[in-house]
């Protein structure tokens, strides 16, 4: 299923791929770094999701759950950049929804 993407393939070395990564974090942190304190900090803390994701694809067999959590972080974040702290009472249901969503969406077309 893997071996015409472009790391199995050999298209693309590891160097390359980190060189991508080193890219990406650093337009994230450019965007990052305009928002304020509390949203830098719950941007930070997103990289354990996005960690750990890879990671349930793996050794669980749920990932669709870690996909949700990570995909739907975004959620926090929105409110925490404007507001500058999270009122749970608005964003834990609008973020388990999300995570809902992605679950359900996840299950039924992967």
């Amino acid at each position: 299923r893997t071996k015409n993407r472009p790391f199995a393939s050999g298209k693309l070395s590891v160097s390359d791929g980190l060189l991508f990564l080193a890219g990406q974090l650093s337009v994230g942190l450019a965007v990052l770094s305009q928002l304020n304190y509390f949203s830098i900090a719950l941007g930070a803390a997103s990289l354990l999701p996005v960690t750990l994701y890879p990671l349930a694809k793996r050794y669980t067999n749920w990932p669709q759950v870690v996909l949700g959590l990570t995909f739907n972080w975004g959620a926090l974040l929105g409110w925490a950049a404007v507001k500058g702290s999270l009122d749970y009472s608005v964003v834990l249901p609008l973020y388990a929804s999300g995570v809902s969503w992605t679950l359900m969406y996840d299950t039924l077309y992967a």
